[in-house]
């Protein structure tokens, strides 16, 4: 369901979508992650929330993330 917005000093009306559990930040960092893990051949399952968190929150980037859960990271 998407809801309308009509802004001051314009006669637009614009639709913004409704937000999915699916587009935060972490949820995209999460998978990315897991993507590449699968891609290495290793478990996907130490992706999970408690460990990935610690590194979201601190800023870290994905290739670091994946290096520190031993992943190859190829440049």
């Amino acid at each position: 369901m998407d809801r309308k917005y009509k802004f001051r000093n314009t006669p637009r009306v614009y639709s913004l979508p409704e937000r999915s559990p699916w587009d935060s930040g972490f949820s995209v960092f999460k998978r990315r992650i897991g993507e590449q893990l699968q891609l290495s051949g290793i478990d996907g399952s130490i992706a999970d929330d408690e460990t990935l968190l610690p590194f979201y929150r601190m800023g870290e980037s994905e290739t670091f993330v994946l290096s520190a859960l031993g992943c190859s990271v190829g440049m």
